[in-house]
Order: C-alpha cells, then structure tokens, then sequence
C-alpha cells in the first residue's frame, strides 16, 4: 500500500507543471530551494524558456509567470551584484556569470513577449490581462536594460534587436494608454514606483554614458541613481528648441540620439536633462552638508567621497549636452608626441614657471615705487626701511599656498590626431584611471615649448586595454596668478594684537590662471581656480605678471571635477 502511494505521489509531482497557475509555480519553486544561485536560476530559466512553445496563454499562466519571476529575483540580484563586485575576476569565471545573468534575461524577456502579443483573451480575463499589461511591458524594458547594460560592461555595442524590442515596448506602452501609469515593479522593491516611461528613460539615459571611461561599479550606480531620477525626465513628442537635448525614433533599431539640429517625425520622442541636474544638484549640496548617500537613496554600497565624486562626472557630461552644441572639425592623422601634466596644482607650477622665463628673457623690470622716489629726492637714495617694504611685498605676490608644489614628472602621450583646438589620443587602460571627463590637463610639445591648458571631453573605450581621448585645447595663452580673498585680510586685521603690516604666510594665497575667453558674441576677463575658492561675489586681489588687480567672482562659465572657470569682473587696477 505504501508503494502505491509513494507511486501515486511520484506520478503527481510529475504532471506538477510550474507554468500552468500560481499554486503550481510556488509549489515548484519550493522543491527547488536547494542548489547554488547559478543552479537555481538555471532552472528557473529552463522552465520560463518553455513558455514560447506552450498552446495555451492564459491569465492563470502569466500569473505562474509572474511568481516565477519574482521569486527568482533575489537571487537574480546577488548573482549581477556578484558579476559587478568582482571586475578582475577570471575569463572563465565571468563568462559563466555573463551567461548566467544574459541566460535568465533573455528566457524571460521571450516569456513576457508572448503574452504581450495575446490579442483575444477570454472575456472572463480580459480585465485580468489589461490590469497586468503595464507591469508585462515595464518588466520587458527592465529585461533589456540589463542586458543593454551587460553588452556595455563588455564594451560591446548592444544588438540592433535589443533597441528594437525596447522600442517596440515602450510603444505598445503608449498606444494602450499606460506609459506614465505609477506601480510597484515587483512586490517589495525597495526602488519607488516606476512606469513604462520611466524603464525606457533610464535605459536612453544609461546608453548615453557608453562613452565615459567608467567602471562596472559606476555604471551599476548610474543605472540605480536612474531609477531614482527618471522622473525628472519628460518624453515629449515635438521637438522644443533649447530644452531638448536627446532623441530617440521608436521606428528604427536604434538608441539615443544627440539633437544637432531640429528634427521631426510621428515616432520620434524628445527629451532634456534640465530638471534632473537641478535634482543632480541638489543631492550633491546635501551631499556636500553631510548627508549620506544611503539616506539620500543612492544605495548601501555608494561610499563618500567616490559617490560625489562621480556625481560631478555625470553632471559635467548631461550638463555640456545641454549648454553647448559641439561642432566637430575635420581631423588630421598624426602622430607625434607631447608631453602632458595633470593635477591642478601642478599645472598652476608648470604655467607659473613659463611666466617667469618669459619676464626674464624680456628683462622686464618693475617701475619705481613712490617711496623709492620720495626717498630718492630727500636723501639720494633708497632708505633701508623702504627697501624692506618692498622686498615684503615682492614675496606677498608671489607666495602661493605657504610652500609652492613641486613641478609633477610629466607623462608622454602619442597624438593620433587633430584639428582646430583639439587633439585626439589613444590610451592604455593601465595607468590611467585617472582619466576622465572634465580633467584638467597642461600640455606641450616640448621643453623649449610653452604649456598650453586643455580638458578631456570626450572618452571611449576602445576595446578592454585601450582608451580613445577627445581633448579640448582651452586657451595656449594662460597667464599664472597668485590670489588673495580680501575677508581673511579683514579678518587677520580684527585679531587680537594684529600688527600694520600682516607677516608673509599668515594670509593664505592661491592659486589661479587667467584665461582670456572670448565667444562668437562676448568677451570677457576670466579666471580658472579651485572649486572650494568659488563663491559668487567674492572679492580677490590678484597679482599676474607683477600686476596688481582687485576684481570679483561672477558667473561661472563651466565647472570641471576640482575646478571652475569663472567670469571676473575688474572692480580696480592696482
């Protein structure tokens, strides 16, 4: 009698079909509890790629779908984090992942496909499938995006395919009415609600950093951070002139597009990042007072000050999308050498040191001070007293940061090309991590050269070992300066004991370039320096050239990852 029962029960779990209902699916999914990650999604995709050969979609069935899929979730996520947390893993090791992850994505991207081409439900479930479309198509979006992102974790270009089915979603999405419908993905999701807009922005926006040099880690923040901000990006479907800045045509197997010029067209949908780097902005000031990055919803694993740091890389690249149109210049092929220097404070040095070689060999000497004249018509010569005066004065201008850097070891790079203000460079990986966009660069071609400034603005990776540069050349005539912000003088005037004359070191200078800008319609005096000495209307004396200047902080005219280049307004001559 045993045998029997234990037959009976054998014969049942064996008709068990987990694709079938609900209570099928969680009932299976128990008996699969034991394995490794790997192996439990293994087969959990096993089961969901039988879906496309099934005769019967019901509502019944993509519930099973759905249970299957959230019960796998979990797991799905610790094994992506498992791949993003391990970049130097081995080749074998990360193909088995990449397989993996790709494998489950895939197998229920094609599960999900079926049922959104269900056209004639039963009656009695017509109401079921059009409460569960939006949730179908935003899962299916969600499905691309990850592989969207694991093809450019390889520095692949995803598949025309991808960008089709993405398309294709986010359409049906918007012809059935739900495109902006709130829900919760999936139950518990520790992400805010979403919408079919939202998955379809987050991957247009992700698709637009392929070109950044950034690591798997970065990439898996942007995409989170994405989840967080898509809201603040609007799908319109007339092009509006200075708001829009992105493009996509839902008719073509294609991503993003950068708008150059206007465009128009029934399938074509615009967006611009205004709104979300005024959010951008100001998570980074919470940020910036201390906040966490955990609290602000950036994620457990995003650490200070690496978290920041990469906020402003994003920042600097969605913000020159939006302020400037890049008009690319024939290229020439070349192939010479420069050398290049980075790190502000030692491209203050290097710039500092051309200004001195020029006055020298120009032997340019100062004009005689008044006490040097008055001393001269009562006594016939310059008194000791004056003398030390001025010999305080010369150090004060040319005291910078208490103890001046040393001049870094310039590195050596091979141009691969040019063209009118910019040069192009191809880079090995190895040793440049350093690299990114808006670094701030000193470049020249040789010894006997004078240092030009430039900034990377554009970064490609060219394969696993190799990255290509685009770099702007911003001025060849920077003239170094040494700074002094008039309300530590004041303040250094009120203590306690201050003396007439302050002592050389107790008023902390800085550093800056002055960098002549002039645009199509506007020109204008500037000043480079460090970000942490900008404020809005303060007020600098700065000494260039032993020239002496009063002058006051205004608009800031672009902002790099440690630095600000700066309008200035020349309140007196000195």
């Amino acid at each position: 009698m045993r045998k029997l029962i234990g037959s009976l029960n054998t014969l049942l779990r064996r008709e068990l079909d987990p694709l079938s209902d609900p209570r099928s699916s969680t009932q299976w999914l128990k008996e699969q509890r034991s394995g490794d990650l790997s192996q439990q999604l293994r087969s959990v995709r096993e089961i969901v790629s039988r879906v496309p050969e099934r005769e019967v979609f019901d509502l019944a069935g993509l519930q099973a779908l759905f249970s299957l899929d959230e019960a796998a979730q979990p797991s799905f996520e610790l094994l992506c984090q498992q791949y993003i947390q391990n970049p130097r893993m081995g080749k074998q090791i990360e193909e088995k992942l990449w397989d993996d992850i790709m494998g489950f994505a895939r197998a229920m991207l094609n599960a999900y496909h079926r049922y959104i081409k269900v056209e004639n439900p039963a009656p009695d479930e017509e109401a079921g499938f059009t409460q569960a479309t939006p949730v179908m198509l935003a899962r299916a979006l969600r499905l691309i995006g990850i592989q969207v992102k694991w093809h450019f974790f390889r520095f692949e270009a995803p598949p025309p395919q991808l960008w089709a089915g993405a398309n294709q979603m986010y359409r049906l999405s918007e012809v059935s009415g739900v495109d902006c419908d709130p829900f919760e993905i999936y139950p518990n999701d520790e992400e805010l609600t979403t919408s079919c807009a939202d998955e379809f922005l987050r991957i247009q926006m992700l698709a637009t950093l392929n070109n950044g040099n950034f690591t798997l880690r970065q990439f898996d923040w942007a995409d989170r951070w994405l989840g967080l901000w898509s809201r603040h990006i609007q799908l319109e479907r007339r092009y509006r002139d200075g708001v829009h800045q992105f493009c996509v045509n839902l008719a073509e197997p294609t991503g993003p597009s950068k708008i150059h010029a206007a465009v128009e067209g029934d399938l074509m949908r615009f967006w611009g990042v205004g709104e979300l780097l005024a959010e951008m902005n100001r998570t980074m000031q919470a940020l910036e007072a201390g906040d966490s990055p955990a609290r602000l919803g950036l994620g457990d694993d995003a650490r200070m000050p690496a978290c920041l740091e990469f906020m402003r890389q994003l920042e600097i690249l969605w913000a020159r999308e939006r302020n400037q149109q890049i008009h690319r210049k024939e290229r020439t092929k070349v192939n010479r050498l420069v050398q290049v220097i980075h790190g502000l404070d030692s491209i203050f040095e290097v710039v500092r040191q051309d200004d001195e070689r020029m006055m020298s060999r120009s032997g340019l000497s100062r004009a005689p001070d008044a006490d040097e004249l008055v001393d001269m018509k009562l006594y016939g010569y310059v008194t000791e007293r004056t003398q030390r005066k001025l010999a305080m004065q010369q150090a004060t201008k040319h005291q910078v940061y208490g103890n001046r850097p040393v001049a870094a070891e310039h590195d050596n790079w091979v141009i691969d090309n040019q063209s009118q203000g910019g040069l192009g460079v191809v880079l090995p990986l190895q040793g440049h991590d350093w690299v990114r966009l808006g670094v701030l660069l000193a470049m020249r071609n040789d010894d006997k050269s004078h240092w030009l400034i430039a900034v990377v603005r554009r970064l490609n990776r060219v394969n696993s070992e190799q990255l290509y540069a685009g770099i702007q050349i911003l001025t060849t005539t920077a003239v170094s300066m040494s700074m002094r912000a008039l309300e530590q003088e004041r303040h250094l005037e009120m203590m306690p004991g201050s003396i007439d004359v302050v002592p050389v070191g107790m008023v902390l200078q800085r550093q800056g370039l002055y960098i002549p800008y002039q645009s199509e319609n506007r020109r204008a005096n500037t000043l480079l320096l460090h970000m942490a000495d900008y404020q809005v209307g303060r007020l600098f004396e700065v000494v260039a050239r032993d020239k002496v200047f009063l002058v006051r902080l205004s608009e800031v005219l672009e902002k790099g990852p440690d630095w600000i280049w700066a309008v200035v307004e020349v309140v007196k001559r000195g």
